[in-house]
């Protein structure tokens, strides 16, 4: 019997729910249990199946849990950690800063959680001139 993709997807997503704390953060104690339980479930095909869809789910819930700050030059002390606070209150989980110099920015800084880009770069700017 062939088990469906938009089964599979089903269980994907509730396999991310289970790889969560408390605190909504996957944890990756909880995701090796999961992937080392597994394959007592499923044979080997819905198996790469199923875990393509829930690596698919974990790489976009991580992607979403980190705030990319890119800037040029020195970031004033404590910046990261308010817009981490700052955008752990509009997304209602916890925001983990990761901070990176760019040069290419020449001014500014551009801050991403997942998909949502704030840009305001010099760069940005004499780019739209």
């Amino acid at each position: 019997m062939k088990i469906s993709k938009k089964y599979l997807k089903s269980v994907a997503e509730k396999l991310l729910g289970f790889s969560r704390d408390s605190s909504g953060t996957v944890d990756a104690e909880r995701v090796r249990v999961i992937l080392a339980e597994l394959p007592k479930f499923y044979r080997q095909q819905p198996l790469r199946e199923l875990l393509k869809l829930y690596y698919a789910a974990v790489a976009k819930d991580l992607r979403f849990s980190e705030l990319r700050l890119e800037y040029v030059g020195d970031l004033p002390a404590g910046t990261a950690e308010s817009l981490a606070e700052h955008f752990s209150q509009v997304y209602k989980r916890k925001i983990i800063p990761v901070t990176e110099q760019n040069p290419s920015l020449l001014g500014g800084m551009r801050a991403s959680v997942g998909d949502d880009v704030i840009d305001a770069s010099l760069a940005t700017v004499l780019k739209r001139l």
